[in-house]
């Protein structure tokens, strides 16, 4: 059984924020020269990797908060300004070399950089956790881990089929459709602050202080 409003709401921010076109590119450019197969081995794994990194965090997020004293507003504030800066960066990316591209053959990039940082990164990790610590119960957490495998295979299917998403939107159509992700990254961060500031100071909503 699902709390399918908690599901949704997950659903979206976590597949906003790994957002899998991010990484079509950078996965069509460490594995040129890989037969279609082991491209395709690489792109299960780097899913697989990041969802089991995902759920951990998930998990064990308010042990973390235990272990560092951490509220969990203080929480959604800074995972609320690392979401602004990563949407900030998708929207506004530093132009690099065109020779700048580290080589990663016969490395586990399935592991490093595909799953993490491109995957569940930072921001990544931020959002499961702050939903985490939203979770009133055991239906809205394990909505919150199907959620997280939702994402996960979403990101499995754009990255398997990322020549053919390259061949018809073009490098022009992915940099606009991440530029859009890159929004909506913003305003999450953006509301996770706002949710965060509300709780630890309730005089902004206009209630008194007790």
């Amino acid at each position: 059984m699902l709390d399918y409003a908690f599901f949704v709401t997950a659903f979206i921010a976590v597949l906003v924020i790994i957002n899998p076109l991010s990484t079509v590119g950078l996965l069509l450019s460490l594995t040129r020269n890989a037969h279609p197969k082991e491209r395709n081995t690489i792109v299960f794994r780097s899913s697989l990797v990041a969802f089991c990194v995902l759920v951990i965090f998930a998990l064990s997020g308010f042990l973390i908060f235990q272990l560092y004293s951490i509220t969990i507003e203080a929480f959604r504030i800074a995972g609320g300004v690392v979401l602004l800066v990563i949407g900030m960066q998708m929207l506004f990316p530093k132009h690099e070399s065109a020779h700048g591209t580290t080589d990663y053959a016969g490395k586990q990039i399935y592991l490093v950089p595909l799953a993490i940082p491109m995957t569940s990164g930072p921001g990544a990790i931020s959002t499961v956790v702050v939903l985490a610590s939203q979770a009133t119960g055991l239906v809205q957490e394990f909505s919150l881990w199907i959620a997280i495998f939702a994402a996960c295979a979403v990101n499995y299917i754009v990255l398997r089929f990322s020549s053919a998403i390259n061949r018809t939107i073009g490098h022009e159509g992915v940099a606009a459709l991440v530029k859009i992700m890159g929004l909506l990254v913003c305003a999450v961060g953006v509301q996770f602050m706002i949710n965060g500031l509300l709780v630890a100071f309730p005089i902004l909503a206009g209630k008194p202080v007790v």
